[in-house]
């Protein structure tokens, strides 16, 4: 049954073409806040769509966890349940379009994934496990040392006999992803507007009429919030946690060493087209030093705790990838998570006002383009697609 359904949802997204407009007489002005990857993909497939649309961002497009990312694209273990799996496996169909539609590079090289400890690779491999009874899922290996070591011989597995690859996850270049679909907002006849905070909203006999801004008043008979780690605050409602932050490493572009997406122990890294090497660590932000961040910066404060920190993630990182001594690094960032209550998506209609939409989640990569295809299509047709069901809002409000 689920296979016929997954079918069904990937016919239904071929439907859904950049180049089928709607109807003339659809006059909706719909004004989507936030341009990270998920608020960006939602006004290019309205666009797309002959929707007026606007979108706005306090900053620049693409500046907050967007530009802090790995830049995963996956439906892994960690994604559960189900609904939420099969809503990451055709986020990557999604992306394997678009791609065709942008004549974007995406490296779809899959992941080595591996822990050190026995009880936490027990864990791992049951996890997987329970990934692959689902009823579609992507493909996935569990593998030993000697067939890892095949595909990455600059990596010491340590006689790891069970180590998971994930055939069919991919990395891109977030920013440049995004700036793409910004021009092609502006091809269709639609308005991006940067460093435009949103403000409040306007009614008229009790519906939308327009959204106040810094940098004006702007029409709208619906709007769509898409702002990650600022959807608590422009709500006023309790839906998200308290942001996770997580720092990633980019390298100066170095000899080729890396082909897979590796998730090792203690931190995760890959290599670019051009070489440069992205490393992301995994929890090793003190709690003391958290709490001395302020309104979520994207950088240190100081060179000495960034360096701190950069030596810490290098003397993870040698234990099983001896090259990264050798890296010259040239930018470090913090990224900070938005992550639902429940640590699943958020996507729908307010339930006491169905012209404010939400779209907030943690996996916004490897999510966006899949999320802007279903919201578009929501907005536009005035329906709510059952797929959609687990994300709603209402479960917390």
């Amino acid at each position: 049954m689920y296979r016929r359904k997954f079918i069904q949802n990937i016919a239904l997204l071929a439907l859904i073409s950049p180049f089928i407009k709607l109807n003339a007489s659809t006059n909706k002005r719909i004004v989507v806040v936030g341009a990270g990857i998920v608020g960006t993909s939602i006004a290019y497939e309205l666009s797309n769509l002959g929707i007026k649309t606007i979108l706005i961002d306090k900053y620049k497009a693409g500046s907050g966890t967007s530009n802090s990312s790995f830049n995963w694209i996956n439906a892994t273990y960690p994604k559960k349940p189900y609904s939420y799996n099969y809503l990451a496996q055709l986020g990557i169909k999604a992306f394997k379009d678009i791609q065709n539609e942008l004549n974007y590079d995406i490296q779809w090289n899959g992941s080595l994934e591996w822990v050190n400890s026995k009880k936490s690779q027990k864990e791992l491999i049951d996890e997987v496990k329970k990934l692959m009874q689902y009823q579609t899922f992507t493909k996935h290996k569990i593998i030993n040392y000697k067939k890892a070591n095949i595909l990455e011989n600059k990596l010491d597995f340590r006689n790891n006999i069970n180590i998971v690859y994930s055939e069919e996850d991919g990395v891109i270049e977030t920013n440049e992803f995004i700036r793409l679909l910004i021009d092609r907002i502006h091809f269709n006849g639609s308005k991006v507007l940067e460093e435009c905070e949103f403000e409040s909203i306007k009614y008229t006999n009790n519906t939308i009429s327009s959204i106040i801004t810094s940098k004006g008043e702007i029409a709208a008979d619906q709007i769509v919030f898409a702002c990650g780690i600022d959807t608590n605050k422009i709500l006023n409602k309790k839906l998200l946690k308290s942001p996770e932050p997580g720092i990633i490493i980019k390298s100066k572009p170095y000899k080729k060493i890396i082909n897979k997406i590796i998730y090792g122990p203690g931190i995760h890294l890959y290599q670019q087209n051009d070489g440069r090497v992205i490393i992301g660590e995994q929890g090793l932000l003190e709690k003391n030093d958290t709490n001395k961040f302020l309104d979520y910066p994207s950088q240190f404060d100081s060179k000495s705790m960034q360096n701190k920190y950069v030596n810490k993630i290098i003397n993870v990182g040698k234990t099983f990838f001896n090259d990264i001594k050798s890296l010259d690094i040239d930018e470090v960032k913090i990224g900070w998570r938005p992550i639902p209550l429940d640590e699943k998506p958020i996507i729908g209609r307010l339930n006491y006002d169905k012209n404010i939409y939400i779209a907030t989640m943690h996996s916004g990569i490897t999510l966006g383009p899949i999320v802007g295809k279903l919201v578009a299509k929501e907005l536009t047709q005035n329906k709510e697609l059952s797929i959609l069901d687990s994300f709603r809002p209402g479960r917390f409000l």
